[in-house]
């Protein structure tokens, strides 16, 4: 095995391996927002509010 297919292969695994990743990222991410209800939480949000921005309360009491 010469220096090019060796290369082809290692950089193959690296593609492979941050494809899976990014699967097993979004199948968790889903799976967030289905224990959400459907919702989408804007990060923004949670900065801004806290824990409210969760129950979709953006103002503090």
């Amino acid at each position: 095995m010469d220096h090019t297919t060796g290369a082809i292969l290692v950089f193959g695994a690296i593609a492979v391996g941050a494809v899976i990743m990014f699967l097993l990222e979004q199948r968790a991410a889903a799976k967030r927002k289905e224990a959400r209800g459907g919702r989408e939480i804007d990060v923004a949000n949670l900065i801004a509010f806290g824990s409210a921005a969760g129950e979709g309360e953006k103002t503090h009491k």
